[in-house]
């Protein structure tokens, strides 16, 4: 019989529901050989049939009751980072002459189980299922559910013969020849997508024996009910009454609003490949959206974005640059990092000296009749209806500029100006990254005459550059690691706004791992998640410094997990060997946080095999 305890002997000699159990009596026998009446799943080579199965057939005609109105019951999902990561299923039914709610909750990625009963304000455990027991016939309700919704596990032999099923139920099985062919085919796809779940991959029905090991489903808790871990974001059928519908505030992605923040600068070639590309379906953090909405509708240019390693303070940058259409410059400071190196340096020229391009001097002609294109001509940048005298200032500062760049090329030392003083010049987006490990925290004052509205900088060779209007500076960093510095407070005054981004959760790092490792085990996923989290707490508690454990280093132990098949080992090099200087703290950590959760048992692996 089946690996889970619903396919136990116990469950195929139950009594078949009508008129099944007589259509049974008359042929004697509960399975059928005709190839016809077999699931496209079935794949036996000897003895292939389909046997009637009682809670199967009990389950589907809940849910053809449920959807026709004739018993009460509601079907919904939680969807969370664009997948479903929770089926919702609530049936009324009746006992001993009083109604109560039968409540199940089943994850389709891990196949994990929780269930309760509710009448009134009483909540109880879900009846025990086995031979003296409960059938468990509503599991294969929400199994269907999960079947005909394209979305979750979507089965087109399954909504066929649900289709031909629920047709011939709601008219009084009128042909029951139909009726037994759809009722064989369901119990034997249900079987067969359960049973053979890793085979099948996408088509199978993933399914955790475990919850079922002793009848009892796991309880689902009045407080995960009240704290919105059971946060139900979309109904398809029904009303629900326990579970309430929260809509949860999911992260727009890059492509959910693409050109909604662009500005539409005009740009050079070489300007327009520095605009970050990211992929679309990135998601846009809630400080990303706050800088760039702020950038649009204010005239604030100045932000901080801080916070531990891991957490996407880079890539919001870049998406904010992305979003708002400007070239990316980035400086990375260091402990030695000086005023100088801030903004510009002389160092020897010892590049070849190659003859200069005679500049491109538009005609007196060309500017009364076409300014626009007469200032392409010079810088590149072609703008409509640029008048003739802004055309005119720019064209002889563009060639000024030309000439002050072949003049330093034929010196004996050249002016290197920094990234950040580049972007000054043109909007652009600017991430200063790690300005708090700067050795003297005085050190950044040199910036404040860029950081200030409408200011400028004096370079080394007295150059006085002002920072355009439209340029946007983001300084990243962490405030806590060892190492860091205190900012000026003439620095953090300049600071628009200040956001500081919170430790990733469980769910948002097992979110952002899984659209890097594809096809995964959920529950495996969440656990080591989860230990990452408490690790970090441990290490808080037990106050053991100079470490670092966060995303990065789960993202690592997932992949090392990958390579190494072995979940504890792959901990050791990874999250282990991060998390503290100390070799006993690491032992004691690697002891008491890794060997106590994964050591017990083999983990099934993160990723399915091809």
């Amino acid at each position: 019989m089946g690996r889970i305890k619903l396919f136990e002997n116990w469950a195929f000699n139950r009594n078949l529901p009508e008129p099944f159990a007589q259509e049974i009596g008359k042929r004697g026998k509960k399975y059928t050989t005709e190839f016809e009446c077999l699931s496209r799943h079935n794949h036996m080579f000897k003895g292939k049939r389909a046997t009637l199965h009682a809670a199967t057939l009990q389950g589907i005609m809940h849910a053809v009751n449920i959807l026709t109105g004739k018993e009460n019951g509601a079907f919904g999902v939680q969807i969370q980072n664009g997948d479903v990561k929770q089926c919702y299923l609530e049936h009324e039914r009746a006992k001993n002459g009083v109604s109560e709610t039968h409540l199940l909750v089943y994850e389709p990625a891990s196949g994990a189980w929780n269930g309760m009963v509710a009448s009134g304000s009483t909540l109880t455990h879900y009846p025990q299922i086995g031979e003296r027991g409960a059938s468990g016939s509503e599991l294969f309700t929400m199994l269907l559910f999960a079947s005909i919704t394209p979305e979750i596990r979507y089965d087109s032999e399954c909504e066929d013969g649900f289709s031909q099923f629920r047709q011939q139920m709601e008219q009084g099985y009128p042909d029951m020849e139909k009726a037994m062919c759809a009722a064989f085919i369901l119990c034997d796809n249900f079987y067969r997508r359960i049973e053979n779940a890793e085979t099948l991959k996408g088509q199978g029905l993933v399914f955790d024996g475990g919850c079922l090991q002793a009848g009892n489903l796991p309880f689902i808790t009045t407080a995960k009910l009240k704290n919105g871990e059971y946060a139900l974001t979309k109904t398809y059928y029904g009303n629900f009454c326990v579970f309430q519908e929260k809509r949860i505030k999911e992260r727009p992605t890059i492509r959910d609003i693409a050109g909604k923040y662009k500005r539409n600068h005009p740009l050079t070639k070489a300007e327009e490949a520095l605009v970050p590309a990211l992929p679309e379906n990135y998601e846009v953090s809630q400080e990303t959206l706050e800088i760039v909405e702020a950038v649009c509708q204010t005239p604030m240019r100045v932000f901080m974005m801080a916070g531990e390693a891991g957490t996407g303070k880079t890539t919001s940058a870049k998406i904010a640059a992305q979003l708002l259409g400007l070239p990316y410059y980035f400086f990375t400071c260091g402990e030695a990092t000086d005023e100088v190196d801030l903004v510009s340096s002389m160092i020897p020229n010892t590049g070849r000296r190659e003859p200069a391009v005679p500049a491109v001097f538009p005609s007196f002609q060309d500017m009364k009749m076409d300014p626009a294109t007469a200032l392409e001509r010079v810088t590149g940048i072609y703008e409509e209806e640029t008048k003739e005298e802004e055309a005119f200032q720019r064209i002889l500062k563009t060639l000024y500029e030309q000439g002050y760049q072949c003049g330093q090329k034929e010196k004996d030392y050249v002016l290197v100006e920094s990234s950040i003083v580049t972007g000054c010049r043109r909007p652009s987006l600017i991430e200063i990254q790690e300005p708090s490990v700067i050795s003297k925290p005085g050190t950044l004052v040199k910036l404040n005459g860029l950081l200030d509205d409408g200011a400028a900088i004096t370079l080394t060779n007295g150059e006085i550059v002002h920072r355009n209007p439209d340029t946007v500076i983001i300084l990243t960093t962490n405030m806590d690691y060892r190492g860091c510095k205190g900012f000026n407070e003439s620095v953090l005054s300049r600071m628009r706004m200040i956001l500081y981004s919170e430790p990733l959760t469980p769910e948002e790092m097992v979110a952002r791992v899984q659209k890097r490792v594809g096809n995964a085990n959920q529950a495996l996923l969440e656990k080591m998640a989860k230990t990452v989290c408490e690790i970090q707490k441990y290490c808080h508690n037990e106050m053991i410094a100079g470490g670092v454990c966060g995303y990065r280093e789960y993202e690592d132990w997932v992949w090392a997990y990958l390579i190494q098949k072995d979940v504890c080992k792959a901990a050791l090099h990874t999250v282990i060997a991060k998390a503290s200087p100390n070799k006993e703290e690491r032992e004691e950590i690697y002891k008491t946080q890794i060997l106590t959760k994964f050591q017990e048992k083999n983990e099934t692996p993160v990723v399915q095999a091809a």
